[in-house]
């Protein structure tokens, strides 16, 4: 199995942070669940 590295791993979430803020219509809810991804991102 291959293993992702941070750089992807990050570049992953930041994908699905945005597609969150993309098709959740509530904006409020919105940018705060794509803040809760971002926030899980690993740290360099």
């Amino acid at each position: 199995m291959n293993e992702m590295s941070s750089a992807e791993l990050n570049q992953y979430l930041e994908n699905i942070a945005k597609l969150i803020e993309l098709s959740v219509k509530d904006a409020k809810a919105a940018e705060e669940a794509a803040q809760i991804v971002r926030e899980s991102k690993v740290k360099a």
